[in-house]
């Protein structure tokens, strides 16, 4: 039985990166994408690609618990770039509260720095020893 999974920004590059991994094993996963634009050229591809793309704006949560109603698991992450004045923490608790509320049994999360620096070695890691 293929079980459902809910990827939050689907169309960026950590959701994208998600959805990649679990496109090897579609026989085991259902697929529901989030985003902000159905019509993004990406979001069309993965509809393509039989990923169920779905819209979904995280700074409200009931259009969260709708989002991810019937899931197994759910990969989260917040959007800097479209929070309100609750940033990315109203986002987050969004997320877990709507996770909770329709009781999702996987829920994970990630929290990194805006990994465009990361393709163009930009970004400075401290070693720490």
């Amino acid at each position: 039985m293929r079980r459902l999974i809910v990827v939050v920004g689907a169309d960026g590059r950590q959701g994208s990166s998600v959805i990649e991994a679990l496109l090897e094993y579609s026989d085991k996963w259902h697929i529901r994408g989030i985003t902000e634009d159905l019509t993004s050229t990406y979001s069309q591809e993965l509809i393509r690609r039989g990923v169920h793309m779905v819209k979904c704006n995280i700074n409200n949560r009931e259009e969260c618990c709708l989002a991810f109603t019937g899931a197994y698991g759910v990969f989260a992450i917040t959007n800097y770039w479209n929070a309100t004045d609750g940033g990315e923490y109203e986002q987050a608790f969004n997320l877990i509260e709507a996770a909770r509320k329709v009781n999702v049994q996987h829920f994970i999360t990630s929290g990194i720095p805006d990994t465009a620096a990361f393709e163009k070695n930009q970004f400075d890691l401290p070693l720490h020893s």
